[in-house]
């Protein structure tokens, strides 16, 4: 097996020296030119048609090139035509260190202050007029005042705005699911082998143990283990504890300072102390490893290979970073865990905000991009395709799914990806975030009083084809509910005293920054190697190391640091 270290997007300027890269990017001051098609080299005019943008996304999940196909139609009736530069970290390094951006980016948390301070973004705050879908939503107008004060190196000005801000689809729809908060079984394996009770999580190992010998192959001979890990998602910190925290009403996104959020209680705790659910979490992995039960090649997953597995039904119950989001995957409630999950997001996802390259030649083919990301209409079009095929609109204003689209959903699919158009083209799930979130209303109404979600997963139709399937059925019987939340009761919250408190949260300075990269890498090889471990005494020693390198790292001051920053978070957010 291979233990391998990918070069994380957070640590890049420790990596590459914050000083050099200070001056780098001063110094170039946002060039207009690369070698991949520059902002300066793809500028059209009025006479030849839509402007080509250049676009740099925020994550390696959308395909590089000139997007062509119905998106490339809808882009160009919204006044630009886009290109996407592939993304690495490679990439993201040469880009910040040499000051040679895309007309549109993705800009790292870390990176904003340089960026700004160097002039290389446009200030937003000159064109919201011509950005009507932003200025003028309520919603994004928080997240826009957020990014003013906090998120400007002090300049009070609008550099870049956050995304996902607003509402999920899951606050309009069924909740028969908390998106991956929620641990799944494939379900029609867990009726034949007579659904038994799971109690706890180590009965939950001896159910997924009957679960993989009652099903060893899929149909077409692949082999299916108990549940399947990836590599590639490991960034600042080890993923595959993403689900087991999010089973138990936990968050990850304090992992990178040695902290785990307990946030159905609002307390953080140390993932170095035995009692930490970090702890438990490796343990339960070994566990699951030491029975055979799991993929045993997922410490050489990537993210898609992981995704595929899953999608597949290829694991009998997903964890690590990705949920099953296939519908043979139905959810289970352990006795005694919490569930949270917060369907409103204040302030938006502010780790990237999305900017303009100040010294783009074309300024209104990038706002008009950006307008596109805050029109919930858009979202629509984008996910699920254009009017009158997978859903359609009347005169009316109403929107309803298609007699193809229905069907697809009652097919057993869970969205529209994979739908084929009439044109031949198949819907490919875009996962670049928009402003709006897609619990975003439409204009469109649900011909009953209501308004259509940007996304039709919060459609009461898509709630009523899941919850009239065989399986959905067998699962009503089993459980003796109705759907998820009911089962959930008092075990499931939409609302945290820890809620929002990271949007508000500092960035460690350079020399700290170092020191938290050292340790995230011991923490990640070691946690791999714990899951691996052929012995409790194995595991322990690997653990022990573990905690001894980290403390010679100095992990007590990053940790006292970070428990009085977000304590100092806490009152920011409180006295807005």
């Amino acid at each position: 097996m291979r233990f391998d270290r990918r070069i994380s997007r957070r640590s890049f300027l420790a990596a590459a020296g914050a000083t050099s890269a200070v001056l780098a990017l001063t110094a170039c001051g946002g060039s207009s030119s690369t070698t991949s098609g520059s902002a300066g080299n793809t500028s059209g005019s009025a006479s030849s048609g839509p402007q080509t943008i250049t676009f740099y996304p925020r994550d390696a999940n959308v395909s590089s090139g000139l997007v062509g196909g119905f998106k490339g139609e809808y882009f160009a009736s919204r006044g630009f035509n886009l290109d996407i530069w592939a993304y690495s970290d490679e990439k993201t390094n040469a880009i910040l260190a040499s000051g040679d951006l895309p007309d549109v980016m993705f800009i790292p948390e870390q990176s904003l202050d340089i960026m700004v301070q160097g002039g290389m973004l446009l200030n937003l705050d000159d064109y919201l007029d011509q950005m009507p879908h932003v200025n003028s939503s309520e919603k994004i107008e928080k997240s826009l005042n957020f990014a003013r004060k906090f998120k400007s190196a002090g300049t009070g000005g609008l550099y870049g705005i956050p995304c996902e801000c607003g509402d999920t689809y899951v606050k309009y729809s069924w909740i028969n699911s908390t998106e991956r908060n929620a641990l799944r079984l494939r379900w029609d394996t867990y009726e034949e082998i007579g659904a038994p009770e799971i109690k706890d999580f180590d009965d939950l190992i001896d159910v997924m143990e009957q679960m993989q010998k009652a099903r060893p192959t899929a149909e077409d001979g692949t082999p299916c283990f108990g549940t399947i890990l990836n590599n590639g998602s490991d960034s600042s910190f080890w993923a595959c504890m993403v689900l087991w925290y999010r089973w138990q009403g936990y968050f990850e996104h304090q992992l990178p300072y040695l902290l785990e959020a307990d946030m159905y209680n609002g307390e953080y705790h140390s993932i170095l102390d035995k009692d930490s659910l970090y702890y438990k979490g490796l343990k339960w992995y070994n566990k699951v490893y030491r029975r055979g039960l799991m993929d045993p090649d997922s410490i050489n997953n990537d993210r898609p290979t992981q995704k595929v597995k899953v999608d597949g039904g290829y694991a009998q119950i997903p964890s690590g970073y990705l949920p099953g989001w296939a519908p043979t995957y139905l959810e289970y409630h352990i006795p005694g865990t919490k569930v949270f999950y917060a369907p409103v997001t204040t302030y938006g996802d502010s780790r990237y905000l999305i900017g303009i390259n100040a010294n783009t030649k074309n300024v209104e083919a990038c706002l008009a991009y950006l307008d596109m990301l805050a029109d919930s209409e858009a979202y629509l079009n984008i996910i699920q395709g254009p009017d009158g095929e997978f859903w359609y609109s009347d005169d009316q204003g109403n929107a309803y799914l298609t007699e193809a689209g229905t069907k697809w959903f009652e097919d057993g699919h869970n969205d529209s990806s994979g739908f084929t158009l009439s044109n031949g083209e198949t819907l490919e799930m875009w996962n670049s975030p928009f402003l709006a979130r897609n619990g975003t209303l439409t204009r469109f109404g649900d011909g009953k009083g209501g308004y259509r979600t940007a996304s039709i997963l919060g459609w009461t139709e898509f709630s009523e084809i899941g919850t009239s399937s065989k399986v959905f059925d067998q699962w009503r019987a089993t459980t003796g509910h109705e759907n998820w939340k009911e089962w959930l009761g008092d075990d499931y919250s939409s609302d945290s005293p820890l809620q929002d408190v990271f949007s508000f949260t500092s960035l460690p300075d350079d020399n700290m920054q170092l020191m938290i990269d050292a340790i995230k890498d011991k923490v990640t090889t070691a946690s791999w190697k714990m899951v691996y471990s052929s012995s409790d005494s194995e595991f322990d020693t690997l653990w022990d190391q573990m905690v001894a390198d980290c403390n010679g790292l100095d992990a007590n001051s990053i940790i006292e640091w970070r428990l009085a920053d977000l304590e100092n978070a806490k009152q920011i957010r409180d006295s807005l």
